[in-house]
């Protein structure tokens, strides 16, 4: 299975890669959307908050039952079926009017995407021989990144050009026929899926090491994709930047961590993935606690900067060692257990932790109790010991 070199299959990899982004990318622009949507429906920092916890609400379900999906049609044609399902839910929401249907919405589009991410681990898993596997989750994990720069941008065109509803329109569309295009000419995911199973589920939830990798990822989920949720509230309420600017300060903050990925997964097969999990989250929760408390302009740059360049280099070590865990097989399950909960504690009860501190003190105070957070968290990576180095 894993005979192949890295060269030959790159391409297989890249056409992931582009799902996994546009994956990412519809739930990731509604950051640079909310200072826009908070003002036409009148909500507070901890009810525009709850937008993301309603996407990780939904996602945590998905997560949960993508095993039953792919375990009946492959993991082809579940990616398939994530990201077709994605693209029409984005097209509803682009004709959403009520606060009501705008929630039912980001709950489904959650759902939706949700059934991606195991059987797209586990289709790299296949493709990728196993001494490469850091630096093949490190190309995937270009994705994420490439949306958080793009979301902005793809958010002040469509507000410039027409409408966040006919944006979220048209993404939704390219979502569609992109997961239409995988299901007739995607590889490596031929395998089926395994659906959760009592006593599969137990033995991996009764290693420490699983629960230990739960709170790692729901610290470095919050701080990669948590305070970049809550970043364009914070930029436009308390440093008085315009949604626009706000928007463009965004998207250049992440540009210096397109690569990173590429970097930590490297020194992570080198030099190991534990040291360079704790390492990220010293440094990314570090640089959270400064952004809460630094207000000047150049220095307010400079850690904006910083911290995601930090906070995205702890997953391609993360997934390897996660989908390490378990005997052979049961790493795509450990993922659909340990992704759930951690994708709804980092990217759901933070930014809304984040939101209520801001309604009642200020989101930079959010900032530095989560910081905080993500610094003691570091000391944990040390205990995990299910990757082979």
């Amino acid at each position: 299975m894993h005979c192949h070199p890295f060269s030959k299959v790159i391409s297989s990899l890249l056409f992931l890669t582009g799902l996994f982004f546009l994956n990412f990318t519809s739930r990731v622009i509604f950051s640079p959307l909310l200072p826009i949507i908070e003002g036409e429906f009148g909500l507070g920092h901890a009810a525009a908050g709850s937008f993301f916890l309603l996407i990780s609400g939904g996602y945590f379900f998905s997560i949960l039952s993508s095993g039953i999906v792919s375990a009946r049609i492959n993991h082809i044609n579940t990616i398939a079926l994530s990201t077709i399902s994605s693209g029409i839910t984005l097209i509803a929401l682009s004709h959403c009017s009520t606060l009501s249907g705008m929630r039912i919405g980001l709950f489904t589009l959650g759902l939706s995407a949700g059934l991606y991410l195991p059987s797209g681990l586990a289709s790299i898993k296949q493709l990728v021989n196993p001494a490469y596997l850091a630096r093949g989750m490190a190309v995937h994990e270009l994705a994420p990144n490439l949306g958080f720069v793009a979301a902005p941008v793809l958010a002040d065109l469509m507000l410039r050009s027409c409408s966040w509803q006919l944006g979220l329109m048209w993404l939704g569309i390219c979502m569609a026929g992109a997961g239409l295009f995988y299901g007739i000419a995607g590889r490596g995911g031929y395998e089926r899926g395994k659906a959760l199973d009592i006593l599969t589920s137990q033995r991996i939830l009764s290693r420490p090491e699983f629960w230990l990798l739960v709170l790692l990822f729901s610290l470095a989920i919050c701080a990669s994709l948590g305070i970049y949720a809550m970043l364009p509230l914070f930029l436009v309420s308390e440093q008085g930047m315009t949604p626009e600017r706000a928007s463009y300060f965004l998207a250049f903050s992440r540009i210096a961590a397109l690569m990173m990925p590429l970097v930590a997964g490297w020194y992570g097969d080198r030099v190991g993935n534990r040291m360079i999990m704790a390492f990220v989250l010293l440094i990314a929760g570090l640089c959270t606690v400064l952004l809460g408390v630094i207000s000047s302009f150049p220095w307010l740059v400079l850690l904006v900067i910083l911290q995601p360049v930090f906070a995205v280099c702890f997953f391609p070590s993360g997934f390897a060692v996660l989908s390490a865990l378990g005997s052979e097989g049961e790493g795509a399950l450990a993922v659909s257990l340990c992704i759930p909960a951690a994708f709804l504690l980092g990217g759901g009860v933070f930014p809304v932790l984040i939101g209520v501190i801001g309604d009642h003190a200020s989101i930079g105070v959010g900032f530095m109790i989560t910081g905080t957070a993500m610094m003691a968290g570091a000391i944990f990576s040390f205990f995990v010991c299910c990757e082979k180095k």
